[in-house]
């Protein structure tokens, strides 16, 4: 379990302070799906009840075809779903990825929120095939419903709302509707200094770091 700095997290991915440019990646390497799937599993505990990352593989069953991030088990107005989850860390480091300052004016929340998801959204279905690919049907570990879901960092909603997730009607035929996770939009309304999450994969990662560096794990996740 690690304590996240929240407005440090912000600060890092919205404001993109000078001395930041260059570890984007890096750090998105280290924490990215985790930090992702933590927090999109701690809004649906919040919300609406039980959640649980699954530990299979996110994919179709055959050797080729689109790979998924993650399965989430949870939920939703009494329904037991499962989430096949794609998450994307990209944030104002990105290409064409756009400032949000910690302290934003609402209207200025508002208009990026609605401009960040009109460079997702057409109308009908995502822009970019790296984020289409969660459209496709996963095999599913349990014999439950399965929606897709993606979690993005950057604050998103096509009208601008706090609401850190919404949905989307499809046209089908797999699915009726997509939803969308933003991390950004959570954090800034939860409104708290620091955040308990689990980050396995980052925890062994730092433990490997801490290895090869010789400065002991005694600082990593308690």
């Amino acid at each position: 379990m690690f304590s996240v700095n929240v407005r440090e997290l912000l600060r890092f991915f919205d404001e993109k302070p000078p001395d930041s440019a260059g570890h984007a990646t890096a750090l998105v390497s280290v924490l990215g799906e985790d930090l992702g799937t933590a927090l999109l599993v701690h809004y649906l505990r919040r919300q609406h009840g039980p959640a649980e990352v699954m530990p299979d593989k996110c994919n179709t069953g055959h050797s080729k075809g689109p790979r998924l991030d993650r399965w989430v088990r949870a939920s939703i107005d009494g329904r037991l779903l499962l989430f096949q989850v794609e998450i994307k860390n990209w944030s104002a480091h990105a290409i064409g990825g756009q400032s949000l300052a910690l302290d934003a004016q609402p209207e200025v929340v508002r208009a990026h929120k609605v401009e960040r998801w009109s460079r997702e959204w057409d109308g009908q279905t995502f822009r970019k095939s790296k984020v289409g690919k969660v459209l496709e049907p996963m095999a599913k570990p349990l014999d439950l419903p399965v929606e897709p879901l993606v979690c993005f960092w950057d604050a998103m909603h096509p009208d601008g709302l706090d609401e850190p997730m919404f949905a989307v009607p499809l046209p089908g035929p797999s699915f009726q509707l997509a939803r969308i996770f933003s991390m950004s939009a959570y954090l800034r309304l939860l409104g708290v200094e620091t955040i308990d999450l689990e980050l396995p994969g980052t925890e062994r990662r730092l433990e490997w770091l801490h290895r090869v560096l010789g400065i002991g794990s005694d600082v990593v996740g308690a």
